[in-house]
């Protein structure tokens, strides 16, 4: 920030040294800026009081509205410079001392813009409602300057799913050469659900600039009865974020115990390196690129490997309208055995639509096509495999307050496949409350 005040300052001394009074003519444009300001025509305002304000450097009110009109443009170096002048030459303006404080905190000088609230909290002056906005300041630039920052999520709730086991949508299948068998009937069930999240979040250096972040998560999904296919899944990502103008680049790490019915199932490892990039402050797109790989506890034939790549675009054409695409390519090869049923090229193509109805209610839309081509040849059904799978869903969050909310959510999936067995059906309805802490 010292470059700003570097510039401020120069401004401020610069300004001071070729002042000479106004003219009729300037007074007349004066008079014109004057309205323009009033009627909030800040552009206009800002461009004829930029062209007055070194022959009027001892005029407090032009300099003020100079400030305020650069203000609002968003022109806080120029603002910092004219509120400036105003304290040299009113050191006891109130409403001037206010607007060089808010200026100093859209500039990032907290320490300067903490001690000038303070002093201004202090007036005799001050109504009810500039200490709550004074108290608002106050708390922001304390959390401006904080670094560390720790958050708890919570969700539990009910689940009912009507193909617990991905049973077949047909009632029998065939095997070349061994003739027609029975498909294992479909088996639906309630199920609870629990999920918690803990991030830390810690700022390197500029506030925003680099961040380390951890975050441990925890997902369990219990049947009533099938508990063949109970699942929990305990993950582990660190990460180092760069925020800079146009761009945010993560580096993610990932490490994942998944736990099957009453088995450890497998271990999982990830590297994520990957970079958002914003074109407008409402749209951005999102390169990804992961390597994996996955060790099995019990069955050292599933042990694989995997790498991914992702773009994905979000728009928020509004504060209420979300809509985010996204395609993913990836690869996942084996290590050892001769399943058919490991190595595999997959694609995805996902939308996401999020509408925000009121400031307590979201509404989201979700809906994603896959095809995955397994590379090896199947020896039982004589034929390679692939799947082409259709997932929706509609989600409702209705908020009850700043830290409580609930959540509903309807689901469908449909798959078909080469290999009839694994073609199926299946809905999911659920109902959570969560809380943020």
């Amino acid at each position: 920030m010292y470059p700003l005040r570097f510039i401020a300052c120069s401004l401020l001394l610069g300004s001071f040294l070729y002042a000479q009074p106004l003219s009729l003519e300037d007074a007349v444009s004066y008079e014109k800026a004057k309205k323009l300001y009033i009627e909030q025509s800040y552009d206009e305002a800002y461009a004829l009081l930029s062209s007055l304000y070194l022959n009027a450097l001892d005029d407090v009110e032009l300099n003020f509205y100079l400030g305020r009109s650069a203000y609002e443009l968003k022109e806080y170096p120029s603002a910092l410079a004219a509120f400036e002048r105003v304290t040299f030459l009113d050191p006891n303006n109130f409403e001037n001392q206010i607007e060089l404080a808010r200026t100093q905190y859209k500039l990032g000088l907290y320490d300067e813009a903490k001690t000038n609230f303070e002093a201004i909290r202090k007036a005799p002056e001050l109504t009810e409602n500039m200490k709550k906005t004074i108290d608002y300041y106050l708390g922001s630039i304390a959390k401006q300057q904080q670094r560390n920052f720790l958050f708890l999520t919570t969700r539990g709730g009910l689940l009912y799913d009507s193909n617990v086991n991905f049973g077949s949508s047909d009632e029998t299948y065939t095997l070349p050469t061994y003739g027609t068998f029975p498909a294992s009937p479909i088996r639906s069930d309630m199920a609870h659900e629990e999920t918690a999240g803990l991030t830390h979040l810690y700022d390197i250096g500029e506030r925003g600039g680099v961040v380390l972040r951890n975050r441990l998560s925890l997902y369990n999904r219990s049947y009533f009865d099938e508990t063949d296919y109970n699942m929990m899944l305990l993950s582990y990502y660190p990460a180092l974020s760069l925020n800079t103008k146009r761009s945010l680049y993560e580096l993610i790490g990932g490490i994942n115990r998944f736990y099957l019915g009453d088995k450890n199932f497998y271990t999982g490892y990830s590297l994520n390196p990957k970079w958002n990039y914003f074109y407008t402050p409402n749209f951005r797109q999102i390169l990804s690129c992961k390597v994996a790989q996955k060790n099995h506890f019990e069955f050292s034939d599933l042990d694989s490997h995997a790498v991914e790549l992702s773009t994905g675009w979000e728009f928020s054409p509004s504060s209420t309208h979300v809509l985010r695409t996204d395609f993913v390519a990836s690869r996942q090869i084996k290590e050892r055995g001769d399943r058919a049923d490991v190595s595999y090229h997959e694609y995805i193509a996902s939308f996401l639509y999020t509408y925000q109805l009121h400031p307590r209610m979201i509404f989201q839309f979700n809906a994603n096509a896959k095809q995955r081509l397994y590379e090896d040849y199947d020896p039982l059904f004589l034929k390679h495999r692939e799947d082409v799978t259709g997932y929706g869903s509609f989600n409702m969050v209705q908020r009850l307050n700043d830290v409580v909310s609930f959540q509903e959510t309807a689901g469908y999936t449909h798959t078909d496949s080469t290999v009839p067995i694994y073609s199926y059906d299946k809905y999911t309805l659920s109902l959570s409350v969560s809380g943020r802490f």
